[in-house]
């Protein structure tokens, strides 16, 4: 019984370094979209840039803004959008960019 909870506790320790801070908190698991800028600009293409944390030991990824745009084929920025998605020991952060 021991064993079992030093390795939930372990679990639990390591994913909180895995998880993003978010406007409503932290959790565990978590998935949200949180604005960042809006303009008056119309949108209709969209980009997405991401990066990644595994265990809080890894983090890997390009989530800017002009990676964003450079992968939706965007010259003008309508909104800029956060997406987090967090599941204890994984987490991704990605920029959604709308424009034309």
């Amino acid at each position: 019984m021991k064993k079992l909870m030093l390795l939930l506790g372990g679990t639990v320790l390591l994913g909180a370094c895995a998880t993003p801070a978010t406007h409503v908190g932290t959790a565990l698991f978590a998935q949200t979209q949180q604005p960042v800028m809006a303009t008056n600009a119309p949108g209709t293409k969209v980009g997405r840039a991401c990066a990644t944390n595994i265990l809080g030991l890894l983090i890997q990824g390009d989530m800017s803004i002009e990676a964003a745009k450079k992968n939706g084929r965007i010259t003008q920025v309508a909104t800029v959008d956060t997406d987090i998605k967090s599941y204890a020991v994984y987490a991704e952060v990605c920029t959604v960019v709308t424009g034309r």
